[in-house]
């Protein structure tokens, strides 16, 4: 997947908090469990949290991430409006999941539909970029 909500928080209830929405969990972690559970005596988590799919298009496909992200949260307004609100979260972020272009400059623009959207829920906005891979073309 390429565009994620990862909503966290050091003392975050997450079964209170998927109790109290409407969203399908892609991922669900826990304050104090392993970061990595076929490693568990590695790094533990620091806090608890859940990731919510917003856009599975691919990494080079931004603009239709973009696209999936003004839906996402134009049809689960309230939804986030309830996480925003929800005792405990630190953080809570769109991230998009971009692959690096082979380009002297890189650039992705955030359309003004977008911006007012996130804006007015309150969501940050967090860009993660991937090296290209030629042989996944």
């Amino acid at each position: 997947m390429s565009c994620i909500l990862r909503v966290s928080g050091k003392f975050l209830d997450t079964r209170a908090l998927l109790a109290t929405v409407q969203l399908e969990p892609d991922r669900i972690w826990q304050k104090g469990e392993p970061r990595v559970k076929s490693k568990p005596d590695g790094r533990l988590n620091e806090s608890s949290g859940v990731n919510f799919v917003v856009s599975d298009a691919d990494f080079r496909d931004f603009d239709v991430q973009l696209r999936d992200a003004i839906g996402f949260i134009n049809g689960n307004r309230r939804c986030l409006e309830l996480i925003r609100e929800f005792p405990s979260v630190d953080w809570f972020a769109l991230d998009f999941g971009i692959e690096l272009r082979d380009a002297a400059i890189h650039s992705d623009i955030l359309t003004p539909e977008f911006l007012l959207a996130a804006a007015s829920i309150g969501i940050s906005v967090e860009f993660s970029h991937y090296p290209h891979h030629p042989d996944a073309e």
